[in-house]
Order: structure tokens, then sequence, then C-alpha cells
């Protein structure tokens, strides 16, 4: 992987993670809230700017890629054309839209209900945004990036990342419902990226029939981070595991659910490092391009 790819790494990781955070907000943490009239807790605000602050990071790395950050404007020439300019134009809306919310739950912490329609449009960009990022990569002179995998692993990427990261606030004071759903879904995602790791693998066999570059990157140039990174999932899977029985009631100590909330992240931001980095060094051209 090239040095110009590491800022584009941070971002992308950035940016999903970013996003991710606001969607399992929105579907876990304050939908179950819409309807009640109980304040948001103040937590909830501190998720808010853990997220800004990713999209920040991210908005940031953006500007490294571009070189000289006054080329920034270029790129919004292209619109009807360009998933470039698409993507910077969706990360604007949504980094805006983030920074609203975030002021406004910290400013009217009372009136967060009210305002979950604003975090449904907010949500709404930060997918399209993973979309828009993920088209950029899927052009024909890159056939390793050229498939539904791509998306599908950003997708999944900031899902997990997300949903890591909301776990970890729901230990102290989280309902065990919450707790319980957000183990769940953390088991579920970890499994779909296992399942897909053999399917993509078949994939570039047959597709790379002759050549075989892509699966000489991934099986012998990088082969111990392949299966550091399988490694980091089943770790991750397991204590994801290991926390949804340790969640039993509301009367449970916090102390039980600590540890394996914990490993459970690392293990997750550690596989999603480790396969963004792979992703990178696909970036392999076809014959002819």
């Amino acid at each position: 992987m090239s040095s110009k790819e590491w800022p584009l790494m941070v971002f992308t990781l950035a940016m999903q993670l970013s996003a991710g955070i606001i969607l399992i907000y929105d579907l876990f943490l304050l939908f179950p809230l819409y309807r009640t009239r109980v304040d948001l807790p103040a937590r909830f605000q501190w998720i808010l700017m853990i997220a800004l602050a990713a999209a920040m990071v991210g908005v940031g790395c953006s500007f490294l890629h571009l070189g000289n950050p006054l080329n920034a404007p270029k790129t919004l020439s292209n619109l009807s054309g360009s998933w470039l300019s698409r993507e910077v134009i969706s990360l604007l809306i949504f980094t805006g839209l983030l920074l609203v919310v975030t002021i406004l739950h910290f400013r009217f912490p009372s009136a967060g209900r009210s305002m979950k329609w604003l975090v449904d449009l907010t949500v709404l960009a930060g997918l399209v945004l993973i979309y828009c990022m993920s088209r950029i990569y899927m052009i024909p002179g890159r056939p390793a990036w050229n498939s539904l995998f791509t998306p599908a692993g950003f997708y999944l990427s900031s899902i997990i990342l997300g949903t890591g990261i909301l776990l970890l606030f729901q230990i102290n004071s989280g309902s065990w419902a919450s707790q319980k759903a957000l183990s769940i879904l953390a088991i579920s995602v970890i499994a779909i990226q296992i399942a897909l790791v053999p399917l993509y693998l078949s994939w570039i066999g047959i597709m790379e029939r002759s050549s075989g570059l892509t699966l000489n990157v991934l099986l012998h140039d990088n082969l111990v981070w392949f299966y550091l990174r399988l490694v980091c999932y089943f770790l991750g899977l397991g204590c994801s595991i290991w926390a949804l029985l340790s969640i039993r009631s509301d009367m449970v100590h916090n102390r039980y659910l600590f540890l394996p909330v914990i490993l459970t992240l690392m293990a997750i931001l550690a596989a999603q490092i480790i396969d963004r980095f792979l992703f990178y060094t696909q970036n392999l051209s076809a014959e002819g391009f």
C-alpha cells in the first residue's frame, strides 16, 4: 500500500465510524425513547461528540489526500458524472447535519426527542455518503474492488464500528434490552464478515483464474495480516457472545459486562483496520488498463 493511501484509509474508517455511530444511536437508543417523556441521558450527547470528532478527523484526512486544500472546490465541479464530487458534497452535508444535531442536543437536551427527524436525516446522509464512497472504488480498472463486496464491506464496517462504540456506552446505564440487542447485532455482523471471506476468495479465484494477482497479494505477500484479521474476527465474535451471555437482567453487575465489551471493541477496531489495509493492498490494475 502506497503512502498516499494512508489518509484514505483513515478517512474511510473515520467516516464509516461516524455514520455507524449515528445510525446505531438512532435505531437502538433514540428510537426506544422517542415516544416517552424521559429526558435523554447526558451520555447521548457524548456519543454524538465522538461521532462528530470522527467525522472531523475524516474531513481533515480528505484534505490531506487532496494535497492542497485549495483544490477542494474543484472536486465539486462534476456532480452529474463524478462519484468523487458526489462523495465530497455528501461528506459536507453529513458533517454539517451532524454538527447541528450535536449542538442542539447540548443546547436543548430536553427537546432531543422532537429533533429525531433531524437525526433521521443525518443517518440518511451518512448512508448516502458510504454508498458514494464505495462507488469511487468500483471501477473496471481495479477488478478486486469492482464488485458488491466493496459497498457490502463498507456498510458492514460502519455498522460493526458503531455497534461496538454504542455497546460500550450502554454498560453502566443502558437497559439490559438494549445491551442484548447490541450484542446480538455485533454477533450477527461479525458472523457475516467472517462468512464473506471465503466467498470473496472464491470470487477472486474465478475472476483471476489466469493471473491470481489478488490472491497472491492476500495469501502470500500479506498472509500474516490476512490470518490476523481472521483471528480478530473470531475473537470479536467470541467476546460478543461472552457479552451477550453476561447480560441476565438489569441487576447484573457492570463488572461482568465491562471486560467482554472492551475486548469486543478492541477486536472490532483491529479487524477493521487490518481489513481496510488489505483492501488498499488490492489496488491492482486489470490487464489492458
